[in-house]
């Protein structure tokens, strides 16, 4: 069954993204609104794509779930999308999607999509050529594992039914797997090698998304005429302010993140990194530029708080790369002691001398202790603090604590 953007109906319940623009609000089925794609990633997405040269046709996504990124990739790039969700409920709230996406002023294309409700693994006797096979398969939100063969629908499944539905640049398809960003490198080995048996020797570019907050927003895998064969992986930071242009950062065959052992010093600094740029591998070739001529050592290489020490301040090149640290600071004093509720008040003595008003907590801590402490923490400085801002870091093979005042 085939449902159209002009016939949707829009007087369901729904929710806002705090990433759209402003009116511009979306439906969700039962518990599909944790699984969509924001908008703002969802559009950067989608800008990405239109610089490169597509072929002739509609957009394809066989498990398009809401219609979000389905319906910013035709918004953006001007071309009409066929969506196919096999629940009939998130399907009608896809096209409800693309109703108010169309309404608020993105283009007839959107309008002009279509939403089947069907399986996503049957061509139903499609014969037309498509431009750009897009997919995000499902998988179980309880799962630690992200195992490969948790996806649905299965990636193989997938290509082994719209395969000779692609139109081909000079590159060959065009194709972009939206992914676990919980994925090992092993696993990501495992995806290229199911895409590669249909496609042998396609071009490949792995890209990270991050909008901030020590998490990956987004791990996606694009192929064929949207991979650039100069580049094996791509970093993109998409900036709190949408207004603003995402900061983009390509390489291939990067040398691995090795831990030191090496404890930090007072007087020395302490960055902690973009979980996303860390995870992509192109760290180290962006830390040689704002870091020039310094020995780096790297605490923590991995996690929600990847982190190095250094010699001096970060030299910028532009204000934008902030946004690619979630701290940086000068260690002021080393505390040999581990943090909880009987240690707490050192901590607040010690912030107090240096001067912090306001003071993080940027270490690992049991979930129950965490928000207690730093609830302490803040009531305790903002009574009577002083005009700093700090944080807490360690490194992770000794309890000694660093207080930090942030310098970026």
């Amino acid at each position: 069954m085939d449902l159209s953007p002009v016939d949707a109906d829009i007087s369901g319940p729904t929710f806002v993204d705090k990433s759209a623009p402003k009116g511009l609000v979306f439906h969700f089925a039962d518990g599909a609104k944790p699984l969509s794609t924001p908008w703002q990633v969802s559009i950067e997405r989608a800008k990405l794509v239109r610089r490169l040269e597509l072929p002739s046709g509609r957009i394809i996504d066989p498990a398009c779930g809401s219609g979000i990124q389905l319906a910013a990739y035709c918004a953006i790039l001007e071309r009409e999308g066929f969506g196919i969700e096999l629940e009939e409920k998130t399907a009608i709230s896809a096209v409800a999607n693309f109703h108010r996406i169309a309404e608020h002023g993105f283009g007839e294309s959107v309008m002009n999509s279509i939403i089947r409700i069907g399986d996503g693994t049957c061509a139903d006797n499609v014969t037309e050529k498509f431009a750009m096979l897009h997919i995000d398969p499902a998988r179980p939100r309880n799962s630690r594992s992200h195992d490969i063969g948790e996806m649905e629908p299965p990636l193989d499944q997938i290509f082994a039914t719209w395969k000779g539905n692609l139109e081909h640049g000079n590159r060959g398809p065009a194709i972009l797997l939206d992914l676990s960003p919980r994925l090992s490198h092993n696993q990501r080995l495992q995806v290229e090698k199911i895409v590669e048996n249909y496609w042998p020797n396609i071009d490949l570019t792995w890209t990270w998304t991050s909008r901030g907050g020590g998490r990956i927003d987004r791990l996606s895998l694009w192929a064929g005429q949207l991979a650039d064969p100069l580049v094996r992986q791509r970093y993109v930071r998409i900036p709190p302010d949408i207004k603003q242009e995402s900061l983009i950062i390509e390489g291939t065959d990067l040398a691995p993140i090795i831990q030191s052992n090496r404890l930090p010093r007072k007087g020395e600094f302490v960055t902690i990194l973009d979980s996303a740029l860390v995870e992509s591998g192109l760290a180290n070739d962006w830390l040689k530029c704002v870091l020039p001529n310094q020995e780096i050592s790297w605490m923590v290489t991995g996690g929600r708080r990847p982190q190095i020490a250094h010699e001096s301040k970060i030299e910028y090149q532009n204000s934008d790369e902030k946004n690619l640290i979630q701290a940086s600071g000068k260690v002021v004093k080393l505390l040999h002691f581990e943090l909880n509720d009987e240690t707490i008040s050192h901590l607040i003595e010690d912030a107090r001398e240096y001067g912090f008003g306001k003071l993080t907590l940027r270490i690992p801590l049991d979930p129950s202790l965490q928000p207690r402490i730093q609830g302490s923490i803040d009531r305790q400085l903002s009574a009577r603090g002083g005009p700093y801002v700090g944080f807490v870091a360690k490194h992770p093979g000794d309890s000694m604590l660093l207080l930090c005042v942030v310098t970026a």
